[in-house]
């Protein structure tokens, strides 16, 4: 059974240089009598998007990859999972080109277990080759929660300028291509002109990003553009600051438009909660409410997702694809919680962000968030049992900055430094904690 329908007439995908049409995507052939891995270098073009089309319908395992990933660790890869396919790449040892992509010259004896859809990395373009393993109930059940709670129907027109290779880029493609839509597909950021130009030429009605979307857009005076096509706003990726989820769902409230702030993980094909449109002023602190067949809880201080949408369970070799659903449904999120009385949750910290100094044990995610309240720049937190490290990219602020941790924690000077750095983020978006450490300590 094909994953996507392509036998529609409506509009699908469309790009700088070309409309098609459910019917006229390209369709990229992956012959194999047995079920073999496609390895995806994802752009946001025709050819890569046909590519994930095609390969979703041929019931092979699909990998993406980001197409600026680490030479070396793609090699790593690629030793390690032997695929048949690799699209995006012009040649490697071992495999012949043929047409549009590599294919692997020697036979490889490996089972793939007959659920298994996807392999996405969660740690952007550098890391490890540790893939979150994905079934088509996974990938479709989700989208079709988020079809339910965005209201997507065939006559929307999602932009789609995030990653193929990231889980919230994915489920946009999904989403929209499963409930009949059509995608604007482009490579172009939020900052150049050219992309608004698309957007208004082909009547976008959604956009999508992550919290450095938002702050991009805040600062190119998004909220004064004419966009009378645009009625929804979509945030995931990583916790946007109080002040600016108040200022979009200001705008959104008194232009007619519906804003939704959304939480998920890659291990859950990523969403699992969001604040629904209405609620997002009043509820701007929290994830808001679990998707449409899911369901959030706080076991011990953890927070904890049930759904058909949560992941198989991990790849580290080739050999662990034979592996069935390990999870059964349940996931430990790692981020700890609160819940309210009307059920909406809020994020707390991670399991793992926290320092212990002086005996005194602190969140490194709460710093965040608190000193971001007070101050409204991007900054970011990192250290060690003998020093918090708070790194932001204005030299300006960093007296500001340390009255404020001094304020909030009365912390000993000794205890603490801020530090002038760029910030380092993955494609994605999301602050590399591991870079940011290696650059302070």
């Amino acid at each position: 059974m094909q994953f996507f329908s392509l036998d529609r007439e409506q509009l699908a995908i469309i790009t700088n240089e070309n409309c098609y049409s459910y019917k006229e995507i390209p369709i990229v052939e992956f012959n194999s009598y047995k079920k073999e891995i496609v390895l995806i270098l994802c752009l946001n073009t025709i050819e890569i998007m046909s590519s994930y089309i095609s390969s979703m319908n041929s019931n092979h395992a699909v990998m993406l990859i980001a197409a600026d990933i680490n030479e070396e660790l793609l090699q790593n890869i690629i030793v390690q999972y032997r695929p048949k396919w690799i699209v995006g790449l012009a040649n490697y040892e071992g495999y012949q080109f043929d047409h549009d992509k590599l294919v692997r010259e020697e036979n490889v004896e490996a089972t793939i277990h007959p659920d298994l859809a996807m392999l996405l990395s969660t740690s952007g373009t550098t890391g490890s080759q540790k893939f979150v393993r994905l079934s088509y109930e996974n990938l479709r059940s989700n989208a079709e929660s988020i079809i339910e709670y965005l209201e997507i129907d065939e006559n929307e027109r999602a932009i789609m300028n995030l990653p193929l290779s990231y889980s919230y880029g994915m489920s946009i493609v999904n989403s929209h291509l499963l409930a009949g839509a059509s995608i604007l597909l482009t490579g172009e950021s939020v900052m150049e002109k050219s992309f608004w130009k698309f957007v208004k030429e082909h009547m976008a009605t959604s956009i999508a990003g992550v919290p450095f979307t938002y702050q991009m857009l805040q600062r190119i005076g998004f909220t004064k553009m004419d966009l009378p096509h645009l009625k929804v706003m979509t945030q995931a990726g990583g916790r946007l600051n109080k002040k600016l989820v108040r200022q979009f769902g200001e705008f959104a409230l008194a232009n007619n438009k519906r804003f939704y702030v959304m939480y998920g993980q890659t291990e859950a094909a990523p969403r699992m909660s969001y604040i629904p449109y209405d609620k997002v002023l009043k509820m701007a602190d929290t994830i808001g409410i679990a998707i449409p067949n899911g369901k959030l809880s706080i076991e011990g201080d953890e927070l904890v997702y049930r759904g058909a949408n949560v992941m198989m369970g991990y790849a580290e070799y080739l050999e662990d694809l034979k592996k069935g659903d390990e999870l059964g449904g349940v996931l430990q999120t790692g981020d700890t919680a609160t819940v309210d009385e009307d059920g909406y949750f809020t994020i707390t910290g991670r399991l793992k962000r926290f320092i212990k100094l002086f005996g005194l044990r602190i969140n490194l995610d709460d710093v965040e968030k608190k000193l971001e309240e007070k101050i409204h720049i991007p900054l970011a937190c990192t250290g060690s049992d003998d020093k918090l490290i708070v790194v932001i990219e204005q030299e300006d602020y960093v007296e500001t900055v340390k009255q404020e941790i001094e304020a909030l924690y009365h912390l000993h000077k000794t205890a603490y430094k801020v530090k002038v750095l760029p910030i380092p983020y993955f494609a994605n978006g999301k602050t590399d904690y591991m870079k940011l450490k290696e650059l302070c300590l």
